[in-house]
């Protein structure tokens, strides 16, 4: 598991689109469950997702470090969605449904 990525959050206010307005923040283990990963990727975790790519989150700083052609790249290759953006996009808007 990748140090310190329970208590690492995307802010769900950055994806108003796909939230209906719905603002706060949500953990990655908490976005991306082990049932989305089974669904959409080749990986059980978010964590086997990054670390697989070569990326190391261990804080926002390190998420946001990360060069977008890179982890779209990743993403496209083992994932069945284009980009990140549409990864995470897809994770919050199954989140919110599964919620409401």
């Amino acid at each position: 598991m990748i140090e310190g990525f329970n208590n690492f959050e995307v802010d769900s206010d950055q994806q108003q689109t796909t939230t209906n307005g719905v603002e706060g923040s949500l953990s990655f283990t908490d976005l991306f469950t082990s049932e989305f990963m089974q669904l959409n990727t080749q990986f059980d975790s978010i964590e086997e997702l990054l670390s697989a790519g070569g990326f190391v989150i261990n804080s926002e700083e390190d998420y946001e470090a990360i060069p977008d052609e890179d982890i779209d790249a990743h993403v496209a290759k083992t994932t069945k969605f284009d980009s990140w953006k549409e990864l995470l996009t897809n994770a919050i808007e199954t989140t919110f449904t599964l919620k409401n």
